[in-house]
């Protein structure tokens, strides 16, 4: 085995000090990535949470839509099987316009009764 004199010791140390710097710096750097990874996941997290929640909101939604668009469509049928051949648009329209007097009423007596 090769004799070390104090000279290549000390450069044998130094190179070791600038390998555990560079190690130290490195691990530094990984525990910062690894905080700001942790940090952007619980953002990520809270704005999945956020669109679930509005997913929800837009699936109730659709659901009301589409329930009205059903009544919709039995209004549709009520009033054309009301039509007579002869009678046609302005029997339609005095139609809607008492089913119009007739639910202003009720909305009046609901704003009566509160």
């Amino acid at each position: 085995m090769e004799e070390l004199t104090p000279r290549m010791i000390e450069r044998k140390l130094s190179d070791l000090e600038k390998k555990l710097d560079i190690l130290i710096m490195t691990k530094e750097k990984l525990s910062w990535s690894v905080s700001e990874l942790l940090r952007e996941n619980s953002e990520l997290r809270n704005n999945n949470n956020e669109l679930k929640e509005e997913v929800k909101e837009i699936k109730k939604k659709y659901t009301t839509l589409q329930k009205d668009f059903n009544k919709s469509k039995t209004f549709v049928k009520i009033v054309t099987s009301k039509l007579t051949p002869t009678g046609g648009l302005s029997e339609l329209k005095e139609s809607v316009e008492r089913y119009i007097e007739e639910i202003d009423k009720c909305i009046e007596l609901l704003e009566d009764t509160l």
